[in-house]
């Protein structure tokens, strides 16, 4: 069996480097803080900024489906910063109902996404975003901002329950750090 293959998948989107963008890859870093079962039935993964592409072709078209995958990213659904939802792909093909953001304006997100649905179900959680340095792209600025806004940030905890409960996982209502995502000491997130 392939090292990425699991019969069900948590998967982060996202690029740390453009404040909330890095959403899904916190998420999955706090996951994967957590003791879960480790019977082979669940990946956790960062799949970063190509992911999505390479990530969802290879399962759709891999041997063995995969039952389901739980996508975490950023998503403008017109909601309040750092709101959660929970979206299908059909959602983000209706261009009247939401929109996926793709600040490095990659084209075609969709495709793959529509062919990974077909063999295995696929659930977005998405966290409506305070801030992406689109602006910093469109310029080409080399600035970069490291950090989640706070609204995005206070989200993680909600995503993360929310993630482990598509498949199957409950899991308390604290999750405990050692660092929050700026460094510092905390007891909770």
């Amino acid at each position: 069996m392939l090292d990425w293959y699991a019969r069900q998948m948590i998967v982060g989107v996202g690029n740390p480097l453009y404040t909330d963008d890095g959403f899904g890859p916190a998420v999955v870093s706090e996951i994967k803080k957590l003791s879960l079962p480790d019977n082979g039935d669940l990946k956790v993964l960062d799949v970063g900024l190509a992911g999505p592409h390479f990530l969802f072709t290879m399962v759709a078209e891999a041997e063995q489906p995969v039952e389901k995958m739980v996508i975490v990213d950023i998503l403008d659904f017109g909601g309040n910063p750092g709101q959660m939802t929970k979206v299908s792909p059909d959602f983000l093909a209706n261009e009247e109902t939401g929109r996926y953001l793709d600040p490095h304006s990659w084209g075609g997100f969709k495709d793959p996404l529509t062919e990974l649905s077909k063999r295995t179900e696929v659930i977005i959680l998405g966290c409506q975003p305070a801030s992406i340095a689109i602006s910093d792209i469109d310029n080409e600025s080399e600035d970069v901002d490291y950090w989640l806004t706070e609204q995005v940030t206070m989200a993680i905890p909600k995503a993360v329950q929310m993630a482990l409960a598509e498949v199957g996982v409950e899991y308390g209502t604290t999750i405990k750090s050692e660092e929050n995502l700026h460094g510092e000491q905390t007891g909770k997130i």
